[in-house]
């Protein structure tokens, strides 16, 4: 989605019958959010917008305060909770004085209680309604539908979330981006937090693997987003009945694991344009569920709502009969399905629902999402600890192409690769151009280069895989890859399944990890076999275990 000029803007606020909203969205405190957003804010009040600061979080960086300019602010509103007094955006106020832009930063606080709202993003859920258009900034971590990945990727929990249906609202996302290396100067600078909280700061939260997959987050978010509006327009441009009827099934249940699987199903709509269900399926006979399952279920419920699923609860002997009967009236093409931890037993005697479903329907598109203890990697027996992810086992020797020096751009490079894909999974032959473009279309979005000399051309939700596809590229004399034609001696291309977001950032923590020193990287380039390659990446993944 392209960014919409001060004239753009400044129509859309005088005669667009929507008020529009704009999101600032950051991997990170600290890359820029607000500083932007008040940048913006006093461009269109220095060409006659009437706009207003509604809540603003300078957090005492100097910088940010000086861009409030000329810019006034409305005056917080005091609530008293407990006999202690606190400060929050006054929604009363700004909805009485109706500015034409209001500026609200972080938009996934959780107002006080006292308050009309619970959330600050129904306060500007409120504000649109009232015809006054919102900027407001809002980091990827605290998106619903990624808090799990974040958690998984981090071991981050973000307890304040805004729901995907919200972002749907947004006319426009902007993407606020500086390098790691660029955030972690900032911060040590004391350009983000005091002085006295940078080393506790470096040491949780700010780590590189950490800065790395949120930024990478923040990228796909924006991705899916310009891919999303973009069907839309699509959409609007086609004569009636030509439009977009994908419809999505969610078997929903009272596992209190599912919320992961919902994530999933709001994700996998998105990127559809789809329409979708979360279906209940109860037996008449069956027993009935206790109240803690009886809760559990309410409470997916809810959350399938909140992330904008329609919800359907139907009566059956068998679920996957049901499913099935359902998406046939609905005209739906794919069924999504959590798969729990069920005893080999239990399923050899009863048999699965994804096995139901494969004998019976094979016209549908069958996801089955691990959840509960089946979201963990594979285990060898009931106590063993979870595997670490190794680059070697995704990169054995005719995975890793030594030598390569008759080109000298990223894109030549990135064909060569793709064509090597085939050669060690056959059943990739017939998917080389969608692989390609996939991979150039993201790269043209924004390159994933680290400063150790390693480019990282990749493409997520790619269909008709099962696990990471990978293939290494070494180029002892470098190729032009960063955005400054920094040099890359190293490429490593990889695509990861369509459910499979949190192994996707995995990899790319797993490859920052690995990767994270400039004169191992130049070795790795240097070696004359893929052999040799193989067997340095070996004993530098053994060293990192």
């Amino acid at each position: 989605m392209s960014v919409l000029s001060v004239e753009e803007l400044i129509s859309n606020l005088k005669y667009s019958k929507e008020s529009p909203l704009r999101i600032y969205l950051g991997a990170a405190a600290g890359v820029g959010k607000t500083y932007r957003m008040l940048q913006d804010g006093n461009l269109l009040l220095a060409r006659g917008v009437d706009v207003v600061i509604g809540y603003l979080e300078p957090h005492d960086r100097a910088e940010t305060a000086a861009q409030v300019r000329a810019l006034p602010e409305i005056p917080r509103k005091k609530i008293v909770y407990k006999g202690v007094t606190v400060e929050d955006m006054d929604v009363e106020a700004l909805l009485a004085r109706k500015p034409q832009l209001v500026l609200v930063d972080e938009l996934a606080h959780t107002n006080p209680p006292g308050s009309k709202n619970a959330k600050r993003h129904q306060d500007v859920e409120e504000l649109l309604a009232a015809g006054i258009a919102v900027f407001s900034t809002v980091n990827v971590q605290h998106i619903e539908s990624v808090s799990d990945v974040v958690e998984k990727a981090t071991g981050v929990t973000v307890q304040e979330r805004v729901p995907d249906a919200f972002f749907r609202l947004a006319k426009e996302m902007m993407i606020v981006d500086v390098s790691v290396e660029e955030l972690l100067s900032r911060l040590k600078d004391g350009k983000i937090y005091h002085l006295d909280k940078v080393d506790r700061a470096l040491e949780n939260f700010f780590t590189r693997g950490n800065l790395s997959t949120l930024r990478e987050l923040a990228l796909r978010e924006l991705a899916d987003d310009v891919e999303q509006k973009g069907k839309e327009d699509r959409e609007r441009d086609t004569r009636a009945g030509l439009q977009s009827t994908s419809k999505i099934l969610l078997a929903l249940s009272g596992n209190p694991d599912a919320k992961r699987l919902l994530r999933i199903g709001a994700r996998l709509a998105g990127r559809r344009n789809a329409k979708w269900f979360a279906v209940a399926v109860k037996a008449p006979d069956a027993v009935p569920m206790s109240p803690g399952q009886e809760e559990g279920l309410q409470e997916n419920i809810r959350f399938a709502k909140e992330l904008g699923a329609q919800v359907v609860e139907l009566k059956g002997k068998r679920v996957a009969d049901a499913l099935i009967g359902f998406a046939a009236e609905e005209g739906a093409t794919e069924i999504i399905i959590g798969s729990s931890a069920r005893s080999w037993w239990d399923r050899l005697w009863r048999g699965s629902i994804a096995e139901q479903l494969l004998h019976k329907a094979p016209h549908l598109a069958l996801h089955v999402v691990p959840i509960g203890h089946d979201a963990d990697e594979p285990r060898s027996g009931k106590d063993a600890p979870k595997s670490a992810l190794l680059l070697t086992g995704y990169l054995p020797p005719e995975r890793i192409l030594p030598g390569l020096r008759s080109m000298d751009k990223i894109d030549q490079a990135i064909a060569v690769l793709i064509d090597h894909l085939p050669q060690v999974n056959p059943d990739l032959r017939k998917k080389r151009r969608a692989l390609l473009e996939a991979v150039l279309q993201r790269e043209r979005l924004d390159s994933t280069f680290l400063e150790t000399g390693i480019a990282i051309p990749h493409a997520a939700s790619v269909e008709d895989i099962t696990d990471v596809q990978a293939v290494l590229g070494l180029f002892p004399d470098g190729i032009s890859a960063g955005r400054d034609g920094q040099k890359a001696y190293l490429v490593l291309l990889f695509l990861s399944p369509l459910v499979g977001r949190s192994l996707h950032m995995k990899f790319l923590q797993r490859i920052a990890r690995v990767f994270g020193d400039a004169t191992t990287v130049r070795e790795i380039a240097a070696s004359k076999t893929s052999d040799e390659a193989h067997e340095r990446l070996r004993a530098i993944e053994s060293h990192l275990r």
